[in-house]
Order: structure tokens, then sequence, then C-alpha cells
């Protein structure tokens, strides 16, 4: 059985997370985005904003290895908007991740947030991404009606807000 390390992110870590979050998102949003901005979601692009959440501390990253690979992370803080609520900004993963590894990464993310004294944790997702939808569900999140439209790499999409009961 693969061994589970789940750790903060460091900056040594950057250069990983980025080739992941590349692949993740030409995966993820294949048939949500155009192909031509999709193959803009380069690792280059993308550690430059993981490199800036670290720097900033006011995000967390917390990555997850299999056996010492990198498999999947999830960037989380303080909602700006409202402050002592939690919000989970990011959550990229690979192909091999089993939904029982993403569940234990959330947990700690929700765990963290918890300690921060946070009592409801948000998250937006596609409304038309299914897969994630049902995943988040599964871990016990639930819509609580908000929606918005985002332009998104280029593009007007939908979002719904999804939200934890942290106490």
């Amino acid at each position: 059985m693969a061994k589970l390390t789940i750790r903060p992110a460091t900056v040594d870590d950057i250069a990983t997370m980025a080739e992941l979050k590349s692949t993740y998102v030409r995966s993820l949003y294949r048939g949500f985005i155009s192909q031509d901005i999709l193959h803009r979601s380069t690792p280059d692009f993308h550690a430059a904003t993981l490199r800036a959440w670290l720097q900033s501390g006011m995000y967390r990253i917390l990555l997850a290895e299999c056996d010492g690979i990198l498999s999947h992370y999830i960037v989380f803080g303080t909602n700006p908007e409202e402050p002592h609520n939690g919000l989970i900004y990011e959550g990229v993963s690979s192909s091999f991740t089993s939904t029982e590894d993403k569940r234990l990464l959330v947990d700690r993310c929700l765990q963290e947030l918890r300690e921060m004294g946070h009592t409801i944790a948000h998250l937006w997702i596609l409304t038309d991404n299914f897969r994630v939808r049902f995943l988040f569900e599964n871990l016990g999140f639930r819509p609580d009606g908000a929606r918005e439209k985002r332009n998104m790499f280029g593009q007007e999409l939908h979002i719904a807000r999804y939200q934890y009961k942290l106490k």
C-alpha cells in the first residue's frame, strides 16, 4: 500500500506543483475552456501564482505525496470578504489520486481552518463541472445558493459557492 504524507508546501515545491497544475487545468477544463486558452496553462504561469500565494502569508498550501511523489495539493486561507470564514481557493490532483486520499487532504485543510477560528469554509465550483461538484458534495460540502458569473481564462463562466460548516 502506498504511503500518503501530508505536509505544508515550501518554495522548493513550486515547480512540481506548477507542473501538476498545468496538467490538471488542461484535463479538468477541457470542454469548458477553449483549447487555445488551455494551451496557455503553462508551469511558468502557475509557478508565479503559487510563489505569490506562498510568499504573501495570506494563504496556506498543503500538499500530499504518495510514496514521495506529489499527488495533490490544496490552497486555503481567510476569506478577505468575510474574515470570519475560511476559503478554499484551489484544489489540484493528479489522475492517480484516490478519492480517499483527496478526502484526507481536505479533512486536514478543514482542521486547519477550524484551528484558525473559522466557522464556515467556502469554495467556488464551476456549475457545469459535475465531477468536482460530486466530489465535494460527497465530502460534506453543500451549495449555499450563491452563484456568480466570472471571467476566467478569458471566458465568462458560471460558478456556485459551496460551504462546509466547521463547528
